[in-house]
C-alpha cells in the first residue's frame, strides 16, 4: 500500500492542510484536498489508468504522488489558494501529459544543481593485445537522474606519462555508454583512464591492465 502525504502549510497566518492519497487500482486517481479550518477548500486530482495497461508500478506512482503534493505545496505557497474561490471539489482529472513525462520532469526538477556522479556498471578484464569494455552510467548525485551526452574517453596512460586516445563517445538518453578498444600489446605495465565530463562535472577512474594471457 503506497503510504500518502498529510502537512500542513502557513501562509499570510493563516493553516491550509495538504492531504494527498492514492485512491488504489479500483479508482486509479491520485487526489489532494486542502482545507482549512476542517472544511475543504479545494481538490486537485490525476488519473494513472493508462498506467494499468502495462502492469502496475507501485515506484512510479508513489513517485507520482509526492509531486502531485508538492506542487500543491508550493502553489499554497505562491498565495494560489489565498482567495478561496466557491467550489473546486471534483473538478476533474488534471493531467494531460503521461506518467512517465511527468515523473521525469519532477526528477528533472529536483536534480537542478546537483553534480555528475558517473558509475561503472560493468568491464572486461584488461590484458595488454586483447579486447576490452566498459559499461558506465551518468548521473547525477542525489537524484540519480540519467545524464544524456556526456563525454567519454577511455585513454591508455603509460608510465613515462604519454596517454593515447582508445575511445570516444557520449552517453545515450538514458545516461548509458559502452566503450569498446583494443588494448596495444606494450601496455603491461599502463593504466586505462576512463573519464566522464558534462557540465555538471567531471570524474576519471584509473584501471589497471594486467598482463597478457597465455596462449
Amino acid at each position: 500500500m503506497i503510504t500518502g502525504f498529510n502537512q500542513d502549510v502557513a501562509y499570510k497566518g493563516k493553516v491550509y492542510h495538504v492531504q494527498t492519497e492514492d485512491r488504489g487500482k479500483g479508482n486509479p486517481v491520485i487526489e489532494t484536498l486542502i482545507y482549512v479550518g476542517g472544511e475543504i477548500l479545494a481538490s486537485k486530482r490525476s488519473s494513472y489508468e493508462p498506467l494499468l495497461e502495462e502492469g502496475y508500478d507501485e515506484a512510479k506512482i508513489a513517485a507520482l504522488l509526492e509531486q502531485q503534493h508538492r506542487r500543491v505545496v508550493v502553489d499554497i505557497k505562491l498565495g494560489k489558494y489565498a482567495k478561496e474561490p466557491e467550489s473546486q471539489f471534483g473538478e476533474g482529472i488534471v493531467s494531460s501529459k503521461s506518467l512517465d513525462e511527468v515523473i521525469l520532469e519532477y526528477l528533472t526538477n529536483e536534480s537542478q544543481g546537483e553534480k555528475l556522479s558517473a558509475e561503472i556498471t560493468g568491464q572486461s578484464d584488461f590484458a595488454a593485445g586483447e579486447k576490452g569494455w566498459i559499461k558506465m552510467k551518468a548521473l547525477t548525485e542525489v537524484t540519480k537522474v540519467p545524464l544524456p551526452l556526456a563525454n567519454v574517453s577511455v585513454r591508455l596512460a603509460t608510465q613515462g606519462g604519454t596517454a593515447r586516445d582508445l575511445f570516444l563517445g557520449e552517453t545515450d538518453d538514458k545516461g548509458q555508454c559502452t566503450a569498446s578498444f583494443t588494448i596495444p600489446p606494450s601496455a603491461e605495465r599502463a593504466s586505462l583512464l576512463l573519464d566522464v565530463t558534462h557540465e555538471r562535472g567531471n570524474q576519471q577512474f584509473k584501471l589497471p591492465i594486467g598482463k597478457k594471457s597465455k596462449p
